[in-house]
């Protein structure tokens, strides 16, 4: 019996590694962590180099996907600007770009999880002359720093930094030079694979933390009105009578641009969907004065934007409706002219204002402004 009890207890020990063996093989191993970031690259080391800044951020991509890392470059970034604002300069959206909140809304808008923010911070050079044997020589220490901060896609919370320095010895003489191209490159990509392995550490140290829960987007109503402009009430009664009421209707402008934290999310007036919230609304539109305001965006909110117009558009204003000024209460207009009128009415809309008739009484006459 003593020799059974060990046999079996063997047995049972192989039984159960087995069926341990067995489930490992069916349940899937989890899945390994994967971080979507968008990536803005700056160049504050002055004028040197600013060719290879490009460069910098391939170096970059490359090294930390090889961390899992899925990278949205800053070309992409740019792109996503540009399509949003197509009459944008190439230098302002660099600047925008530049902007930790500007990047951040852009980060959100393309799905990005954080935003990786990587600056050549500086490029320097020491230079030390030999004379040995005979030969001189000119020794030339060249050092590149380049710093990187992780922040959280939504919140735009620093979540990691570190600035890393790189030093690349280049020896001159009478006889044999070295290029500037390739040692800058050389120092890049060194650089490069220095921030990747900090990031790596950052990581495995836990300090790149889970995605913030993307917040729930809110719907908001904007409506665009003109300072300080109006038009007549004007309308066809029976018999082509023309009257004119005392009252008088507000205009909007039509296909104004919105941008919320510098990036464009649509057009006014109509409804648009936000990140709730405090953030920089601005609203701008050919021939107006920019309208700008901290808003702290909320469901259903309902905002109205009165935009000033320029002394240029308001002139223009005027010779569209230069049709209204020899109008005459209680004229009686023929069919032509009927339709002539109303024809100048519709082409006012279509130059981009909208006469608000929504708020007129119920009357049997009707509006050359429809309605």
């Amino acid at each position: 019996m003593q020799r059974i009890i060990p046999a079996l207890l063997r047995a049972l020990t192989v039984s159960a590694l087995c069926l341990a063996s067995s489930l490992s093989a069916q349940t899937p191993a989890p899945a390994e962590k994967t971080y979507k970031v968008a990536i803005v690259t700056a160049n504050r080391a002055g004028t040197v180099g600013d060719a290879e800044l490009g460069a910098l951020e391939d170096y970059i991509t490359g090294k930390v996907t090889n961390l899992g890392v899925q990278v949205i470059s800053a070309e992409t970034m740019m792109n996503a600007v540009g399509n949003m604002e197509p009459q944008a300069q190439k230098a302002k959206l660099d600047v925008e770009m530049a902007q930790a909140t500007s990047a951040v809304r852009l980060a959100q808008t393309l799905g990005a999880d954080y935003l990786m923010q990587v600056t050549l911070t500086g490029f320097d050079s020491n230079k030390r002359d030999l004379n040995a044997y005979g030969v001189k020589s000119t020794t030339e220490d060249r050092v590149a720093r380049v710093t990187y901060k992780i922040l959280d896609g939504q919140s735009g919370a620093s979540l990691a930094s570190d600035t890393v320095s790189v030093t690349k010895s280049v020896q001159q003489t009478s006889e044999s030079t070295t290029g500037l191209s390739g040692v800058v490159n050389s120092l890049l990509e060194e650089a490069a694979g220095k921030v990747a392995t900090s990031l790596q550490r950052a990581i495995a140290r836990g300090r790149i933390t889970a995605p913030a829960a993307a917040a729930s987007l809110v719907t908001i109503e904007l409506s665009t009105e003109v300072a300080d402009l109006y038009v007549p009430d004007v309308r066809i009664g029976p018999e082509n009578t023309l009257s004119i009421s005392e009252s008088k209707f507000k205009v909007s402008a039509l296909s104004a641009t919105v941008e919320v934290d510098g990036i464009a999310v649509g057009t006014a007036p109509g409804k648009l969907t936000v990140k709730p919230g405090l953030s920089k609304l601005r609203v701008v539109r050919e021939g107006f004065k920019p309208w700008e305001r901290t808003v702290n965006f909320m469901n259903g909110q309902k905002l109205a934007v009165t935009l000033e117009m320029s002394e240029a558009a308001y002139a223009r204003w005027k010779d569209a409706t230069a049709f209204m000024n020899d109008l005459k209460n209680g004229a009686k207009l023929t069919d032509a002219e009927v339709k002539r009128l109303e024809g100048e009415a519709k082409m006012l809309e279509q130059s981009g204002f909208k006469v608000n008739t929504t708020d007129a009484p119920t009357i049997i006459n009707r509006s050359i402004f429809g309605l």
